[in-house]
């Protein structure tokens, strides 16, 4: 995971703010040894792909972005994207995100492996969303607020 964050770092961030950009690398480099399994995941696993019959999950869709990855590279991304589509693709607040790993660790809670690598995973799938010019969804400001969260601890 480290070589692919520093990698997208080095390509494709260059109209992110330098401090994002630094506190990203720096949670990477700081990150525990990737020494986790690589499983089959959705890819894009976001409200968009879920269908409900009442109450229940009846059907996830769009398997077009599945392949294998780090179980908790899918939980953070998911994170970042799994409400935008009640808010016009736009992303969800630090407290949705932190209600949604709360609600995963019910079911299972993360290794310190995991648990070491999820605010940088966070961090990436925000920045990754911030598109270059305009930002009329608000990515930008919510990797920020993510970012102040971060300084915060």
């Amino acid at each position: 995971m480290t070589a692919r964050n520093t990698s997208w770092l080095d390509s494709g961030a260059e109209h992110l703010p330098a401090t994002a950009r630094d506190t990203l690398r720096r949670l990477v480099v700081g990150a525990p040894p990737n020494r986790l399994p690589m499983q089959l995941v959705h890819g894009d696993f976001r409200s968009a792909n879920i269908l409900y019959a009442g109450a229940e999950v009846a059907a996830i869709l769009d398997f077009e972005e599945a392949g294998f990855d780090h179980g908790v590279v899918e939980l953070a991304r998911s994170a970042v994207m799994l409400g935008t589509r009640f808010r016009n693709c736009g992303p969800v607040s630090g407290e949705v995100r932190a209600e949604f790993l709360s609600g995963y660790q019910c079911a299972r809670q993360l290794t310190p492996v995991e648990a070491g690598w999820w605010d940088a995973l966070v961090l990436w799938h925000a920045l990754a969303l911030v598109p270059p010019g305009g930002d009329p969804t608000g990515w930008g400001p919510s990797a920020l607020s993510h970012l102040a969260g971060l300084t915060n601890r």
